[in-house]
């Protein structure tokens, strides 16, 4: 039996310089009883050569090759094929493939017979400490690098004391209590603002207040109306927002922060959407990896994907738990999928030509009857 070869594909995604794995990774995965081979060029835009994965053992292919021999092919995010391409029947993705934004990409893969591995559904709860978590790698990322973008552009210091100056405190709204929230949280606590964080999830609550933060209590309750009207209200007197996805992952927060409530901040105020993509987004103005100016000087930046901009230690971070996840699918060199387990059954998207996310298979479902299509 031919050993099982996991591919590292070139991210396809525009503007995405993360790679998958990092050779100093390689070694862990070829443990594993696999073979390993990155395509020509896949780390380079995040400082890792061709040499360097030779050298630990990887094959470097060109994306045809790699695509024809690779079992598993793993990324960061769902990679793209040229129109007519197929992938084989049999054969594995893993990545962070965001299947509630592309249903019909999901269904042309369970028609292809491809099996769907979906990291950014993992359930933090079913994982027994954080080295599985790749998307939670991330996330943090994320919420520490929004904060750095959001300050760099306010033009005040955050520290209410610096020098000889003493000012007012910047205050900071998080929106989204999921982990790039936490950690957006307290990289602005870090740096001395005075923050507050919003979430309607009752664990988010928690998480922030046994943090030692404010949590914002809207009187809204029930609906995103009404939540989004309260935000409209409270969001003048915040100097910096920073909107971050909702908890549970995946929980609708689209257009919760208002162009009215954006536009009655204060000149020189920043917002920062690390939400927003073509047509979502928690921020009404806000477009993706684009920087704009609404009301009388209100920044409104859309970072849809900041991990990229520090790509070598996002890269990092990502492979680290790529290469435990592996370790936990991969039995005696051959990829092993156990629908028994918790963790499996929520990141296995695909498989056997079935979408088994139940999710996935309702926006499946809705986008097609709103389509027409059969």
């Amino acid at each position: 039996m031919a050993r099982l070869m996991v591919g590292i594909d070139k991210e396809t995604t525009p503007g995405e310089r993360r790679v998958a794995l990092v050779p100093a990774a390689v070694g862990a995965v070829s443990m594993l009883g696999v073979d390993v081979a990155v395509e020509a060029g896949a780390g380079a835009a995040a400082g890792f050569t061709d040499v360097a994965y030779a050298e630990a053992g990887a094959a470097v292919l060109t994306r045809s090759r790699l695509f024809d021999l690779a079992g598993l092919l793993v990324g960061v995010q769902a990679p793209h094929l040229r129109v007519g391409c197929r992938f084989r029947p049999g054969q594995a993705l893993m990545g962070l493939l965001r299947p509630l934004h592309s249903p019909l990409t999901i269904r042309n893969w369970a028609n292809q017979g491809v099996t769907s591995i979906s990291l950014d559904l993992m359930p933090s709860a079913l994982i027994h400490g954080e080295l599985l978590d790749a998307a939670a790698s991330q996330e943090r990322i994320t919420g520490y690098e929004a904060v750095l973008v959001a300050a760099q552009h306010c033009g005040r210091c955050l520290p209410t004391t610096v020098g000889e100056a003493r000012t007012r405190p910047v205050r900071v709204l998080i929106v989204g209590g999921g982990t790039a929230g936490l950690q957006a949280m307290a990289t602005a606590r870090g740096l001395g603002a005075r923050v507050e964080v919003y979430d309607a999830s009752r664990r988010a609550i928690d998480e922030v207040r046994c943090a030692g933060a404010e949590y914002l209590d809207l009187p809204a309750t029930g609906s995103s109306a009404a939540v989004r009207l309260a935000l409209t209200a409270v969001i003048p007197r915040f100097d910096i927002v920073i909107a971050t996805p909702c908890e549970p992952p995946g929980a609708e927060a689209e257009g919760l922060i208002t162009a009215e409530a954006v536009r009655a901040m204060r000149p020189g105020s920043v917002v920062v959407d690390t939400t927003v993509g073509p047509g979502i987004g928690t921020v009404e103005l806000a477009v993706p990896d684009t920087t704009i100016t609404a009301g009388s000087g209100v920044l409104i930046i859309g970072a849809d994907n900041l991990p990229s901009c520090v790509a070598a230690t996002a890269s990092a971070a990502y492979a680290h738990r790529i290469a435990a996840l592996l370790a936990r699918l991969i039995r005696d060199g051959t990829l092993t999928i156990d629908l028994t387990d918790p963790l499996q059954a929520a990141i296995v998207v695909t498989h056997h030509g079935n979408v088994l996310n139940d999710a996935v298979w309702q926006r499946i479902l809705d986008v097609t009857t709103l389509a027409g299509l059969p």
